[in-house]
Order: structure tokens, then C-alpha cells, then sequence
């Protein structure tokens, strides 16, 4: 009886019976479809998008990264990028400095609290309205002139800045360790640990959000990839409830998406002029009328467009990009017969002149061309181009994404490459 495989795009479950009702709460909390044929003989299948793990009752079930060159850590380096590094930054912060076979985001962030605990807890001066006896601090006089005729001990209306631990990371850390405390493995660890942040808010929903905002100075820095794994925490960890007030946990990032994330985040903040943009919604292109006389439509949404303009005169004022670009976690499948239908119609949707598919790649590589009829495609060259994911070095990770940025722009600009 097999545990666990892996086939084209999917990861295949085997679920034993005392698992049913973990799974059950697994596939509702991440909205994922259980067939109830895999159902009826005991497997799940899940796309092979998903990493991290699974702790059921009687097992824990690792879903690796669906390429065999990288591993975790090249994972939590991309959510690093996405979420925590600033340009301002060393190159080190991304370094690589061991596999991880196994990751058990809990354990590390735990061990780097700890060690962090034992350096110093962050503190931050924060502004509170004061009533004191004696003069501090910015001083309201004329309220405070008001309270010494009437006579009140303390009379003094000031603002005063006293240390706090209420700021962002530790609201952050505190967080992460409320919802730790639901988990088995962690209790005892999570309930000690929080003594340390008494009177810190524990209330964040969105952990990478909050990241995004923190800026690290030489203080702080230390407690940058305890943030990180607590910012996994926050939006990726999950526990499942198995009859006790307590239960197991489960772990997972969608790779595709926050590979997205990351190129997106690539091509719109590093090129000097800010020509890569983004759609906040999607657009209608087309109406449907049913067969019950009801209306309906259809939508489309491309990942980046580059050169985007609202309305453009020559097209009868019609939306138009001069590049439109999609991103593809698919490292061996380039040039995918559906991939190639839907950016040839968001193309012909934009006017675009120039068409780009994005991947992922584990060695700097030349892009690929794909060319079509030209008496029946304008444009008829749709173009790959590659992002090696895979350096060791922090140095040579920015290098690989500088790498990229120039080639795509290149591309875009007919521009020879070297």
C-alpha cells in the first residue's frame, strides 16, 4: 500500500481510515475538489503547485517542490524576496546555506524566537496621552492649567513616549504563536514563549502584508527570518481540529502562485523606469446569452502588461498594451498548447505588439521563440524567457534576476542579446 506518489502535475494521496476526518477539513479549509470516486477508494489527488506538509493524526506527509533541482529553501528564499528584502539589503540575506530535505516551518520559527529571546526583545518608543503630577513630556497647557485650579493631583494633560512592546514584530511573532498554541506539538512551547509579549496585540490577519511594511535596521535585522516563518505562519498554517480542543497541523504554499508573485514583484520594482504594471481586476470581452434568456459574460486578466494605456486613440480608444506577459510555473513544459491559445488572445484583446511567456529555469538561460503563420497571427513570434531560481548565493541570485529584467526588456525593444 503506497503512502504518497507523485505523477504528471499531481500528487497522489493514499488516506488511511483514520485519516478521513482530517482530510475532510483539509480539502474545505483550502478549497480543494474531493472527487468522490478518489473518495470512495480512499485517495486524494492534489496539484503538484502545493509545498510544505501535512501532519494527519498517524503520519506526517512532506509535499515537495515539484522540481527535483531545488528544494524548500529555494521556497522560503522566493517568499523572502517577495515579502521581506528590500534593495537596501545585503545579497547574504538570501544566501542558501543548506538543503532541507524535510521543513517543518513551526520548528524554525520557534528556534529562531528562542535565540532571538535570548538577544533582546524588540521594544519601540510609542506617543500615549498622559495625566501626571509632574511636568513631562509635551505639556497641553491650557488643559493642564484647567486641572490645576480645579484643584487635581494629577493635573498635568501631556504626551508622553514610553518603550513598548506593542509594534509590529511582536505583534507579528505574538500572533504566530496564538495560533501554535492550537497545535499539540507546540502548546507548551507556544504558551511559554507569550509570556515574553504580554500586552502585545496578537490580531494580525494578513502576516506577509504586515511584513512588507517593516523596514529592518541594525537592530532589527536579526529577526528577519523569524518574521518570515512567522508571517508562513500566519497565512499558510492551518491546524485541523481531530475531537480535542486541540489538533494537527498542515502547511502549504501554492509555489505557482507565489511564483507569480515574485516575478511580478521582479518586473515591476527593479527596472529603472516603471513601464510593468498590474490589472486589479479583471475585464469583460465578451457577453453570453444563455439559453434561458440570462445574461452572462466573460472575463480576462493577463499578469503583466507593459505599456499599458486606458484608452488608446488609435485603437478607437480602446484599452491597449504594447506587451502582454504571462507568467508560467511550468520549468518543462514550455510553450504549453493552452498557454499559447490564451496569451494570443489577451494579444489580439490589447493590440499588443509583443508577446512573452515567463519561466522558471535552474541555469541562466537564452530565451526560446515560438513563431506562428503570419498570415493568420499579429504578433505571429511569441517569446519564452527564463529566471534561474536555483543559484546558491544570494549575489548570484540578484545577478540571475538582473539577468532576466535586461533580457525581457530587451525582447520587448528589439534589442539584440548578448
Amino acid at each position: 500500500m503506497f503512502n504518497k506518489i507523485e505523477t504528471a502535475g499531481q500528487t497522489i494521496i493514499n488516506v488511511l481510515d483514520e485519516e478521513f476526518s482530517y482530510f475532510e477539513q483539509f480539502v474545505h479549509k483550502n478549497n480543494i475538489r474531493w472527487a468522490r470516486e478518489e473518495k470512495n477508494n480512499s485517495i486524494l489527488t492534489i496539484s503538484q503547485s502545493y509545498v510544505g506538509y501535512l501532519v494527519t493524526p498517524v503520519r506526517k506527509i512532506n509535499l515537495e517542490p515539484k522540481y527535483n533541482e531545488i528544494g524548500f529553501e529555494h521556497i522560503f528564499r522566493m517568499y523572502l524576496y517577495v515579502y521581506g528584502y528590500r534593495t537596501s539589503d545585503s545579497s547574504s540575506v538570501l544566501d542558501i546555506s543548506e538543503a532541507q530535505n524535510e521543513v517543518d516551518v513551526a520548528e524554525l520559527f520557534l528556534e529562531n524566537l528562542q535565540k532571538n529571546i535570548q538577544l533582546g526583545i524588540i521594544q519601540s518608543y510609542r506617543i500615549s496621552n498622559e495625566k501626571l503630577g509632574t511636568i513631562k513630556g509635551n505639556v497641553h497647557y491650557p488643559s493642564t492649567y484647567k486641572n490645576y485650579l480645579l484643584n487635581k493631583k494629577k493635573y498635568v494633560d501631556t504626551k508622553v513616549s514610553r518603550l513598548s512592546l506593542n509594534n509590529d514584530i511582536n505583534r507579528l511573532i505574538a500572533t504566530a504563536l496564538m495560533k501554535l498554541k492550537n497545535v499539540k506539538k507546540y502548546t507548551s512551547t507556544a504558551t511559554k514563549l507569550l509570556m515574553y509579549f504580554e500586552n502585545v496585540s496578537p490580531n494580525v490577519k494578513n502576516g506577509s502584508e504586515l511584513l512588507k511594511n517593516i523596514n529592518f535596521n541594525s537592530n532589527t535585522s536579526r529577526y528577519r527570518n523569524t518574521l518570515i516563518y512567522a508571517s508562513m505562519i500566519i497565512d499558510q498554517l492551518d491546524y485541523e481540529d481531530v475531537g480535542n480542543t486541540i489538533g494537527t497541523e498542515s502547511f502549504i504554499i501554492n509555489f505557482d502562485r507565489l511564483f507569480e508573485d515574485f516575478v511580478i514583484k521582479i518586473l515591476k520594482e527593479t527596472p529603472d523606469k516603471r513601464e510593468f504594471f498590474t490589472w486589479e481586476n479583471s475585464k469583460k470581452f465578451a457577453d453570453i446569452l444563455k439559453s434561458d434568456n440570462c445574461y452572462d459574460s466573460r472575463e480576462y486578466q493577463p499578469d503583466i502588461v507593459y505599456r499599458y494605456l486606458v484608452e488608446d486613440e488609435s485603437y478607437d480608444y480602446l484599452p491597449s498594451a504594447y506587451g502582454v506577459l504571462d507568467v508560467k510555473n511550468k520549468a518543462y513544459n514550455v510553450f504549453n498548447n493552452s498557454d499559447i491559445y490564451q496569451i494570443v488572445t489577451y494579444a489580439r484583446l490589447l493590440n499588443s505588439k509583443k508577446v512573452i511567456l515567463l519561466y522558471p529555469s535552474f541555469l541562466n538561460k537564452r530565451p526560446e521563440t515560438l513563431t506562428l503563420n503570419s498570415d493568420i497571427f499579429n504578433p505571429y513570434v511569441i517569446t519564452a524567457c527564463f529566471i534561474n531560481i536555483a543559484d546558491k548565493s544570494g549575489k548570484d541570485f540578484l545577478k540571475s534576476i538582473n539577468l532576466f529584467v535586461d533580457t525581457v526588456e530587451k525582447t520587448l525593444l528589439d534589442i539584440k542579446i548578448d
